[in-house]
């Protein structure tokens, strides 16, 4: 495995154990971790305090987030981002239009178009926590790329291996930093080994190679965490859906928001007249609607 930091000294490492991917984590708890089974807990947990240096302790929660994201494990949860209330009217809102989304493959349901449909969407989007690490890792002019409810079914088949547009869409071997994309994974519901918590390999991002499915079946850990956290990773980290053991639907929000100069796959809207006039100037930033207009405004920033 490919070392990629040195986790400070601390109760669950007092030695500060070179962190390789996985294997520190391993050896201290005697527990192992590969596509056949979930990073347990706790160990989950102390991945995520561990892996930053000391100075960034001091950080802020986007400067903490942005560390953790680069040069650390390539991923960062924001805990209780929503209350559980709130993650569970998602939810039920999404179910409640299954039939509308799109199955990509059997039991893997993704309802687009959503931003639109009800007030609470444009909330999470500007979230001011999420946006406070968009705009430090993507800067203020960042853009809302993508938005899509996913749904897996109970029994509904793996996903592929694979790093986010638009690195897959690039060849191996783009800089980490600029990050030009950042996806959220925002759990509607708590995420587990049962239910098909995301596959993820820590410390991917840096590899600067094409995913490969031997290498990521000894590194990757399953995430897992409560209704309303969100799990934010850099658009380098290799990632993979899981399958849903469990006896009931699992509901995630999927967001991405990219760097001004990084054309959307897909467009949003078109939006309404009336939606973009009753729009809170933070979602009319975050929303393409006038790209030369932001390009020029980022012209005349730099130069």
């Amino acid at each position: 495995m490919r070392q990629i930091d040195r986790c400070p000294p601390s109760k669950c490492h007092p030695t500060g154990t070179p962190a390789h991917a996985l294997g520190p984590w391993v050896e201290q708890t005697g527990r192992t971790a590969c596509c056949q089974r979930r990073l347990p807990q706790p160990v989950f947990r102390c991945l995520l305090r561990c892996y930053p240096t000391i100075a960034a302790l001091a950080m802020n929660e986007a400067a903490r987030a942005k560390q953790d994201l680069i040069h650390g494990p390539g991923f960062h949860v924001l805990e209780n981002l929503i209350e559980p209330t709130l993650a569970a009217q998602v939810r039920a809102f999404v179910l409640d239009h299954l039939d509308e989304g799109q199955e990509l493959q059997p039991g893997d349901i993704n309802l687009t178009d959503i931003l639109e449909r009800d007030a609470m969407f444009e909330s999470l989007i500007t979230q001011p926590r999420l946006l406070a690490v968009a705009h430090e890792m993507l800067g203020t002019d960042a853009k809302l790329a993508a938005l899509t409810a996913k749904t897996l079914m109970p029994g509904c088949g793996q996903g592929r291996l694979h790093v986010d547009y638009p690195y897959w869409a690039m060849d191996p071997g783009m800089p980490i930093e600029p990050a030009l994309m950042l996806q959220v994974i925002w759990m509607m519901e708590p995420f587990s080994d049962a239910n098909g918590g995301t596959w993820v390999a820590p410390g991917s991002q840096r590899y600067e190679e094409h995913v490969d499915l031997e290498r990521f079946r000894t590194e990757a850990v399953q995430i897992s965490g409560g209704a309303g956290d969100a799990f934010l990773s850099h658009g380098l980290l290799w990632h993979q859906t899981a399958i849903n053991h469990s006896t009931e639907p699992r509901v995630a929000l999927l967001i991405n928001f990219s760097q001004l100069a990084i054309r959307p796959m897909r467009e949003m809207g078109p939006f309404s007249d009336d939606f973009i006039e009753r729009a809170s100037p933070e979602l009319q930033r975050l929303l393409p609607l006038d790209y030369g207009h932001d390009l020029r405004a980022r012209l005349q920033k730099n130069f």
